[in-house]
C-alpha cells in the first residue's frame, strides 16, 4: 500500500507541476522544458533507490509524459509547421538524452 500510495502521491505532483509549466510557457517551450529538466533529474536520481518510487515512477513518469510529447510533435507537424516539428522531436530526442547524461555525472562526480 505505501508503494503505491508513493506512486500516487509523486503522479499527483508531477502531473500539477507540468500543468503549471505547461499553462505559463506555452505548450512547445513548456513540454520542451518539462522533459528536459525530468531527464536531468532522473539522471541525478538514478542511484538512488530510495526515492525511486515516488520520485522516478510517480513525479517524474507524470512531469514527462510521452503522450503529450507525441501529440504535440503531430499537432505541430499536421499544423504544416514541419521545421519547428522537426526541431521539438530533435530537442526532446537529444538534448533530453544529453540532460539524463549530465546528470548522471554530476550523481557521480559531485553528489557521491
Amino acid at each position: 500500500m505505501y508503494e503505491a500510495a508513493a506512486v500516487g502521491a509523486g503522479g499527483f505532483a508531477g502531473a500539477v507541476v507540468r500543468h503549471l509549466v505547461v499553462s505559463v510557457t506555452g505548450s512547445t517551450i513548456g513540454i520542451i522544458a518539462v522533459n528536459l529538466a525530468g531527464c536531468l533529474v532522473m539522471g541525478l536520481l538514478s542511484h538512488d533507490s530510495r526515492f525511486a518510487l515516488f520520485a522516478a515512477t510517480g513525479f517524474l513518469g507524470a512531469l514527462t509524459t510521452f503522450s503529450a510529447f507525441s501529440g504535440h510533435a503531430v499537432k505541430l507537424w499536421n499544423s504544416g509547421d514541419v521545421v519547428t516539428a522537426g526541431a521539438f522531436i530533435l530537442i526532446n530526442v537529444l538534448a533530453g538524452i544529453s540532460a539524463f547524461v549530465l546528470g548522471l555525472h554530476l550523481n557521480t562526480h559531485l553528489l557521491s
